[in-house]
C-alpha cells in the first residue's frame, strides 16, 4: 500500500502530465536533492550541473507519456543514469565491466555500517566501478527495491544482488586498504 508521501507524489506527476506547471516545480523541488547527490557521486561536479538540466529536461519532455505514475520514481532514476552513462563515453571514461553471474541464491546484503565516517565513505566510493557506486547509491541512500534498482539499470534482480554483493565486498577492501596505509 502506497504512503502519503507516494500518493502525493503520485498526484503530482499527474497533475504534472496535465500540463500543471505548479506541480512539476514540486516535483522538482522534492527530487533535485536526490538527483543531484546521485549525479554528483556518479561524475566529477564540472559536470553535474549541465547534467542536471539535461535530466529535467528529458524529464519534462517524457513525463506526458509515462504510463506508470508510480514508476515515477525509477523512471526519473533511470533518465538520470542514461545521462551519466552517456556522460561517460562522451568523456570516455572507463566503465568497468562486471563479471555478473546470475546471482538469485545470494543472500541480501547487510546494511551499511553505521559507524563509517562519512566523508570517508564518500571517498571510498568514487574509487568504486560506476555500476558498484550505482547500485549502493541507489540501494542505501535512495532506498530503491531490488525490483525498482532492477527498473533504472535494465538488469535482472539476480544482477542487482551480484552488484551489490559484490559492491559491499569491493567497498569494504577500499575501506581496510585504506586503513592499512593510513595506519
Amino acid at each position: 500500500m502506497p504512503t502519503a508521501q507516494q500518493l502525493y507524489e503520485q498526484t503530482l506527476v499527474v497533475r504534472s502530465q496535465l500540463g500543471d506547471e505548479t506541480a512539476f516545480r514540486e516535483l522538482v523541488a522534492l527530487y533535485v536533492p536526490r538527483l543531484s547527490a546521485f549525479v554528483g557521486k556518479m561524475i566529477s561536479s564540472n559536470h553535474a550541473d549541465d547534467l542536471m538540466q539535461e535530466i529535467w529536461v528529458a524529464v519534462y519532455r517524457g513525463l506526458p507519456s509515462l504510463r506508470a505514475v508510480a514508476s515515477f520514481r525509477p523512471w526519473i532514476f533511470r533518465i538520470a543514469r542514461d545521462r551519466v552513462y552517456r556522460e561517460y563515453r562522451r568523456s570516455r571514461v572507463p566503465v568497468d565491466s562486471l563479471d555478473e553471474s546470475e546471482a538469485e541464491h545470494l543472500p541480501a546484503p547487510e546494511p551499511l555500517d553505521e559507524n563509517f565516517d562519512r566523508e570517508q565513505l564518500h571517498q571510498r566510493l568514487q574509487e568504486l566501478s560506476p555500476a558498484h557506486r550505482e547500485v549502493l547509491l541507489l540501494h542505501y541512500i535512495e532506498e530503491l527495491s531490488y525490483e525498482e534498482i532492477a527498473r533504472v539499470t535494465n538488469a535482472n534482480i539476480g544482477t542487482v544482488r551480484s552488484r551489490l554483493h559484490h559492491a559491499k565486498r569491493s567497498l569494504k577492501r577500499k575501506w581496510k586498504d585504506h586503513e592499512e596505509r593510513t595506519t
